[in-house]
């Protein structure tokens, strides 16, 4: 009795990554695709609309910090918060914005520039950036006042000294455009095989004679390639398959098997039985009346076309069938791809 049962059907990965490998310019488009889109996006963000290259400047102060007197040892080293806190504190901001040669707000002010603690905790990096080159030099100038006033007001500090002074330059853009297109380039081709694995897992075609029979739990004789050529064991999987039977029908699920072809070809395999006629009759696609004729004869054979019938086709086909009385004995694949199925069944037991 046949059965269709897709929820059971396992996911046949072998087969999966044999399709995979035909339609490998999916993934290869998909992988370019996801580059192009996720580097270009990130481009048009980051430098077409970027904005303004602000202009930076870097200036270094060498910082002598005190003994305690207490216990004759030098003071704890500030950090770089602590130095952000001094410096942008409200008093000391007030005092730079008095300095200033030009007109700037206090955000602006402390949003221009921000104090570092590298490897030597003695040395302070003050980073001064602004969209004006101008401003640039007045906001470090103040924040240089600055530094030597809190060298002499806090106890901590002996002296705050300038060891270098840089010149405003257009800041170097942080743009990370190939790491983007990379990340594009991983999501479009994990996308591309996700989108194969969920259209193999929805698509109800038949490519390899195993999965036939599995679906449909009938037997498969066996399948004829695209070119012609019948598979070796075909022959006698017919023969075997259909025993004394004579009056054998040659019938197909839909338009594209060719059923008088094909007994034409099944009479002529050693193996079949002699004296053993293959009739050729219409699907019941194509002519409904042809299930009188297929009652008539003692046995039916039922094409399969390769990567064309769908699974539900070749369901509604034996459910007619069987309401007509008509048993089908074996099945056949017809215009298989020989080279994905030798390729499949490699190294595995025929």
């Amino acid at each position: 009795m046949w059965r269709c049962e897709y929820g059971k059907e396992p996911f046949d990965m072998r087969l999966f990554v044999l399709l995979c490998r035909r339609r490998l310019w999916m993934v290869l488009a998909g992988i370019l695709a996801g580059a192009a889109l996720a580097g270009g996006v990130y481009y048009m963000k980051n430098v077409t609309f970027g904005g303004v290259i602000p202009y930076t400047m870097d200036s270094k102060y060498y910082l002598e910090y005190a003994v305690d007197p207490g216990d004759q040892q030098p003071y704890s080293y500030f950090a770089s918060y602590t130095w952000n806190d001094l410096l942008k504190s409200e008093a000391m901001v007030e005092e730079m914005l008095g300095e200033l040669s030009v007109s700037m707000t206090a955000e602006e002010l402390k949003a221009g520039f921000e104090p570092e603690l590298m490897s030597d905790l003695r040395i302070c990096y003050i980073h001064t950036t602004h969209r004006d080159a101008e401003k640039v030099r007045e906001i470090d100038r103040v924040v240089g006042l600055a530094m030597s006033a809190l060298g002499e007001r806090q106890k901590e500090l002996l002296e705050v000294s300038l060891l270098d002074r840089g010149e405003p330059r257009l800041a170097a853009p942080d743009l990370r455009t190939f790491r983007a297109c990379v990340l594009g380039a991983v999501l479009g081709g994990f996308f591309s095989l996700f989108g194969l694995g969920l259209q193999m897992m929805l698509d109800e075609k038949v490519y390899v004679p195993g999965t036939l029979a599995r679906r449909c739990g009938l037997p498969v004789a066996g399948y004829v390639a695209r070119e012609g050529k019948p598979s070796k064991e075909l022959g006698i999987q017919l023969g075997y398959l259909l025993g004394d039977k004579k009056k054998v029908g040659v019938t197909a699920v839909g338009g594209e098997s060719d059923p008088e072809g094909m007994a034409g070809l099944f009479g002529k395999l050693e193996g079949t039985g002699e004296g053993r006629t293959y009739t050729p009759v219409p699907g019941l696609s194509q002519a409904p009346e042809a299930g009188e004729r297929l009652r008539g004869l003692e046995a039916v054979v039922l094409l399969v076309q390769a990567g064309r019938d769908r699974g539900k086709d070749v369901e509604e086909m034996l459910r007619q069938l069987t309401q007509l009385g008509v048993e089908v004995d074996a099945m056949v694949l017809t215009g298989a791809d020989d080279r994905l199925i030798r390729h499949y069944l490699w190294g595995k037991r025929t």
